[in-house]
C-alpha cells in the first residue's frame, strides 16, 4: 500500500465535509491535529510538529477563528504567546473527520485476519524504531 493511495482515498472520503464546512484540507488538518495533539496548542507548535510554513499556518488559523472554528487567547504569564482553543462548531466536524478516518481504515483492512493485522503492526512499529534510531530520535 502507498500512503499516496491512502491520502487519495482520505481526501476523496472528506471532500464533502470539506466542501460543506468551506475549509480548506489544511485548515481540517489543522482542526483534527489539535484535537489529537491535547499538549500542543499554539501556532508555533502546529508549525514545528506539522512542517508547514508559518504563513500557511497565519492564514489557516484566521480562517478557522472568522469562521467560528477555533478561539484565540493569549497566555496568563507571556502575552506573546497565544493559545488556540476548538469550538463546538469544530467538534461536530471533528467528529464527522474521525468517522471517515475509522471507515478508511474498515477499507483498508477488509478480509484482513486479526492475526494478519497484528504481523502488519508488528512490522510497521519496527520499520519506525529503525527510521527513528537512523534520525537519532
Amino acid at each position: 500500500m502507498s500512503g499516496a493511495q491512502l491520502k487519495k482515498l482520505m481526501a476523496k472520503k472528506v471532500e464533502p465535509i470539506i466542501q460543506e464546512c468551506d475549509l480548506r484540507p489544511v485548515e481540517l488538518d489543522i482542526l483534527v491535529f489539535l484535537h489529537s495533539e491535547k499538549t500542543i496548542d499554539t501556532a508555533k507548535g502546529i508549525i514545528q510538529k506539522k512542517h508547514l510554513s508559518k504563513a500557511h499556518i497565519s492564514k489557516s488559523i484566521d480562517n478557522l477563528r472568522s469562521k467560528g472554528f477555533i478561539r484565540i487567547s493569549e497566555d496568563d504569564s507571556d502575552h506573546r504567546v497565544l493559545h488556540i482553543s476548538l469550538t463546538e462548531r469544530s467538534e461536530e466536524v471533528i467528529g464527522q473527520v474521525v468517522h471517515v478516518y475509522e471507515e478508511c481504515r474498515d477499507i483498508m483492512q477488509r478480509g484482513i485476519s486479526r492475526d494478519d493485522l497484528e504481523v502488519v503492526k508488528k512490522v510497521i512499529r519496527k520499520m519506525n524504531q529503525n527510521i527513528n534510531q537512523e534520525l537519532g530520535e
